[in-house]
């Protein structure tokens, strides 16, 4: 208990040499830590120190192109598709660093289309955060990688192929099956379904645990429903069925938990929910609030 107090007290005292926006804290009513950062993730996650470690991570990056948070520096508006996999890459860079020898770590990320045509007309009925101006994906030339119009960029794999290639290990990519998800307005391919969550790991032997995936009966293809409400804040959720798998397959009991792009905070509500820490790192100061509302009543 000594040496945790300690490595809370200088986690935080670094990070204030961050002059950060906020920094939250709390325990839930059965006294189970939480923290919630305020800021750039990758200079937050820069300043935690060696000896603070985390067991599992689950999380999902802003997507290439498709929201626009209205937060400066925002992940996901890079000028080419190189800039954004390594954004991504070096962030999970420090996620590495942190993770102890036997965690996981769950990354949900979609892909995106390259349209070349020009500024986006009309409105999204899924989000108002989905049509803002000139994207880097509408512009003509291709993204500077030869890339037709209308072509999938293949983003989740892109940046996949990247991690391994920085010491990780992809040992799967569970298909998460988006059942009941606003259907797509197309009308020249297959809608959008699926996801992908990649499972990594940074060392040949880890903490996992198949029996979830036997009482599921589910292996490698996740049949959850997509999240329907937001609560009132314009973000993008991923169902807490969905955490729920990765932390009952992929973090011991009693486990840390991190997600550095926390948003509304569903990964830390369900890892405090299973009686595991929970970490988050926000950059958009009213998810932070609202997570923050959430967290408090747990």
């Amino acid at each position: 208990m000594l040496l945790f107090c300690f490595r809370t007290h200088f986690l935080r005292a670094r990070i204030r040499e961050l002059t950060l926006q906020a920094q939250y804290n709390g325990k839930s009513k059965n006294e189970i830590d939480w923290n919630l950062f305020v800021g750039d993730t990758y200079e937050i996650l820069k300043a935690m120190p060696d000896n603070v470690k985390f067991d599992c991570v689950v999380t999902s990056p802003p997507y290439f192109w498709l929201r626009d948070y209205g937060v400066e520096s925002q992940l996901g508006h890079e000028n080419t598709v190189a800039d954004y996999v390594n954004s991504i890459a070096r962030i999970m860079d420090e996620v590495y660093r942190l993770l102890t020898p036997s965690g996981l770590l769950f990354l949900n990320i979609g892909d995106t289309y390259y349209s070349g045509k020009g500024e986006s007309q009309g409105i999204d009925r899924k989000s108002s955060k989905r049509r803002f101006g000139l994207r880097a994906v509408d512009k003509s030339g291709g993204m500077g990688i030869g890339l037709e119009r209308k072509s999938m960029i293949g983003i989740p794999w892109r940046v996949a192929i990247e991690m391994t290639q920085r010491h990780w290990a992809l040992r799967s990519s569970i298909i998460w099956n988006r059942v009941h998800s606003l259907q797509e307005s197309v009308k020249d391919r297959p809608r959008r379904s699926y996801e992908f969550m990649f499972m990594f790991s940074k060392e040949r032997f880890y903490y996992f645990d198949r029996n979830p995936l036997q009482e599921h009966d589910e292996e490698d293809i996740w049949s959850i429903p997509a999240s329907k409400t937001n609560n009132g804040i314009d973000t993008a959720p991923f169902p807490e069925e969905l955490v729920a798998r990765c932390l009952e397959i992929g973090c011991r009991p009693g486990g840390t938990v991190l997600d550095p792009f926390s948003g509304s905070g569903t990964t830390l509500k369900v890892a405090i929910q299973s009686g595991r820490s929970a970490t988050g790192i926000e950059l958009n100061q009213e998810f932070c609030e609202y997570a923050v509302r959430q967290l408090r009543q747990i």
